[in-house]
């Protein structure tokens, strides 16, 4: 079975350390093009992730390096090719031989600088995905830590229209409640949350409370699971089987259609016992198969991503 990830921070490891290659084997990367085969991902979200701490004045320009890292070390055109519509989405699923794909997607606004000018370049350059925050106030919207946070600003309002029209996924992960219910209400599309959890298995302040998980639903948008260990228990080891509860509780609520996964991988320092790398999706696979039926699991790693892509790229 093919696998769709929606989100990993390679290309900000990638960034940082210039020897770090995604071809050549190492034991830094926790998404790199052999895991990625053993693991049969066929197409991995690759974040461009700005921190806070950038200068604003450089946020647009450290995305245009993150996105030159993509084409000139990731991109290969018999390895990973990248993806900018649901034809080429159903292209990669349906080889067997094939290359893999990549998907470009901004997390947090940051790198627009209040421009819509800006994101309509990054459009031109591959960016098919947006998250609007991560985790504070940017020119868009506030994030989950910001305190007493708002909603969508004005200009998050027009990135979100815009997005619209382009065809770009928006990604409600690490973005304010308040914010999250004017995206509800706003998008004319569906939307994602790339890498949330559930708050009724496990709270924190970046997990979905279960009004948010069914207005997803509702919007006919995915949610993505994360691996992400202070999502999934407050214990000091956690595994497949404790992440697995949130899935069953995503399900309970209707979400056959609308469940799959964002591993995050990259983005985190510690990881679930049996799930430390991108090869390691084997291990989830087999648990899936092992409780649910085929045809679900099918959804679960790439059918609901793969008819989200076709709804919104075309």
């Amino acid at each position: 079975m093919k696998i769709i990830d929606a989100h990993c921070d390679a290309l900000l490891k990638l960034m940082e350390d210039p020897n770090l290659s995604f071809y050549k084997d190492n034991d830094q990367l926790q998404v790199q093009f052999k895991y990625m085969k053993q693991a049969n991902v066929a197409i991995q979200f690759f974040a461009l992730f700005i921190s806070p701490d950038t200068p604003s004045q450089l946020r647009f320009q450290k995305a245009l390096k993150m996105i030159d890292i993509f084409y000139e070390q990731v991109v290969k055109e018999d390895r990973i090719i990248p993806i900018y519509t649901g034809s080429e989405v159903e292209q990669v699923l349906g080889n067997t031989q094939g290359p893999l794909g990549g998907v470009l997607s901004l997390e947090g606004a940051d790198a627009l600088e209040g421009s819509i000018l800006h994101l309509r370049t990054l459009y031109r350059l591959g960016v098919r995905a947006l998250g609007f925050t991560w985790n504070y106030r940017n020119e868009a919207a506030d994030g989950v830590e910001e305190p007493n946070p708002g909603g969508l600003s004005h200009f998050g309002r027009e990135v979100l229209m815009e997005c619209n029209r382009l065809g770009i996924i928006l990604d409600v992960s690490h973005l304010s409640e308040k914010g999250f219910w004017d995206v509800v209400q706003l998008s004319a599309a569906p939307f994602i949350a790339s890498h949330s959890n559930c708050q009724s298995i496990h709270y924190h302040q970046r997990n979905l409370n279960d009004d948010q998980i069914k207005a997803i639903y509702q919007k006919n948008g995915v949610l993505g699971l994360t691996f992400v260990p202070d999502f999934v228990a407050a214990k000091k080891e956690r595994n497949i089987s404790d992440f697995l509860r949130h899935l069953d509780h995503a399900l309970s609520l209707g979400g056959e259609n609308h469940i799959a996964f964002g591993s995050d991988f990259d983005g985190i320092s510690s990881t679930l016992t049996d799930l430390g790398k991108m090869a390691d999706y084997t291990n989830l696979v087999n648990r899936l198969l092992s409780h649910y039926k085929e045809e679900q699991v099918e959804k679960w790693l790439s059918g609901n991503w793969k008819r989200l892509f076709l709804d919104i790229l075309g």
